[in-house]
């Protein structure tokens, strides 16, 4: 009985955490369509990059639970960044090569 009560007090736990983590990622969510029709110039597309970078961090460090995760599984998750950069630079040369 008592084994019950302490897996049900981990699961509320795991539950008001992503559900934190949920509300925060609406709120941001929010902040970025505001952010989208408030005319500020060159400043809304940075504060969108921004407001995408922190919904990103929160996705892959607490949902994912990279924070706490092996090394081996940081490593992956790291190599798939680096490629995604590499591919983002590679179109930005072949961009900048055709202008």
């Amino acid at each position: 009985m008592n084994r019950q009560g302490e897996s049900g007090g981990v699961v509320r736990h795991l539950w008001a955490r992503n559900l934190l983590i949920w509300a925060a990622l609406l709120a941001l969510l929010m902040l970025s369509l505001v952010a989208a029709y408030v005319p500020m110039g060159r400043m809304t597309t940075a504060s969108g990059i921004i407001i995408a970078g922190v919904k990103s961090t929160l996705v892959v460090l607490l949902f994912m639970e990279l924070a706490s995760a092996k090394p081996l599984v940081r490593i992956a998750a790291i190599s798939g960044l680096v490629f995604v950069i590499a591919m983002f630079a590679l179109t930005f040369a072949d961009v900048l090569a055709r202008i």
